[in-house]
């Protein structure tokens, strides 16, 4: 081993005498959310493997991936340090920092996107061509832990001073001036539920509406679209070490810029890198922090 080599490791060895949560930080936690963990386990595999061997040298022995269905169980887990790092979507890691202290710092460009926004859409020749339009109707949406098809299109119409009641099922009754929702946990269900008219209108990502419009030309109209946000965010939680997290920052940051890391950025989620907020953490959440804020207020927890 090089002197300087072993002068760092040294350290770094040090400073985990010194620092409590660097002794912790042995095995590195990366948490998201789903139902199964064998699913992401392919998909953070490559990742979870480059992190692992980029910052042995800085103490850390394992990279573990840590899976909860529900915001409120992935912040309960942050809050007891099984969880070090979690990545989601931006309205969802704004949950999550809520009720467990966590604090938002790098975003993630994935499916090569460093920023995404809602669309909410109907067809053609439904005779909607507005958000009040859709008083009385139905909407599809994807499920409440959704960003892009659920929490951002309430938000737009919400703030179009209009309301929502939730339906039981797609061909439940429904009258009275309210937008009825069901959802359909996933974003191609949302689209079919649109395409075949059992939803008036329906609500989905910037892509996923693109991927439509080109299968399905002409046959969709846009009634609204959110403000962008990014499209993938990394959060750290309270107390995590400071010498970690910056070599945590440097490793992501420098995925790009080597054949290796390419590879398992494609191999992971079709990134294109980690970055910085380049209005800052504060900055760039203020407004997510307060769609959060309106929802509630809404009754929509």
């Amino acid at each position: 081993m090089p002197m300087l080599k072993r002068i760092i490791v040294c350290l770094a060895a040090c400073l985990s005498w010194l620092n409590v949560s660097w002794a912790d930080a042995e095995t590195l936690n990366l948490g998201t959310l789903n139902e199964g963990i064998r699913g992401q386990m392919r998909v953070f595999e490559p990742l979870l493997s480059y992190l692992e061997d980029d910052l042995e040298e800085y103490g850390i022995s394992e990279v573990r991936l840590v899976v909860h269905p529900s915001t409120q169980l992935m912040a309960e887990a942050i809050s007891r340090r099984e969880v070090d790092i979690f990545i989601d979507s931006p309205l969802v890691v704004a949950k999550v920092a809520k009720l467990s202290g966590g604090t938002p710092f790098m975003r993630h460009w994935k499916e090569g996107q460093a920023g995404y926004y809602s669309v909410i859409f109907t067809h053609t020749d439904s005779g909607i061509t507005s958000l009040e339009d859709l008083q009385g109707k139905r909407i599809a949406l994807e499920d409440f832990g959704s960003s892009s098809g659920f929490i951002l299109p309430v938000h737009l119409l919400l703030q179009a001073g209009l309301s929502l009641k939730k339906l039981r099922a797609p061909g439940a009754p429904h009258t009275g001036s309210e937008i009825g929702y069901f959802l359909t946990y996933n974003d191609k269900n949302t689209m079919f539920a649109v395409a075949s008219r059992r939803a008036d209108a329906g609500a989905t990502n910037n892509q996923k509406y693109l991927d439509l419009m080109e299968a399905r030309p002409d046959e969709f109209r846009v009634l609204a679209i959110s403000e962008q946000y990014p499209r993938s965010v990394l959060m750290h939680r309270p107390g995590i070490s400071k010498v970690l997290l910056d070599e945590l920052r440097y490793s992501l940051k420098s995925m790009s810029k080597s054949e290796e890391g390419r590879t398992v950025l494609n191999n992971f989620q079709n990134s294109a890198g980690f970055d910085e907020f380049a209005a800052g953490s504060k900055h760039t959440f203020a407004p997510i922090f307060q769609i959060l804020q309106d929802l509630e207020d809404a009754g929509f927890n």
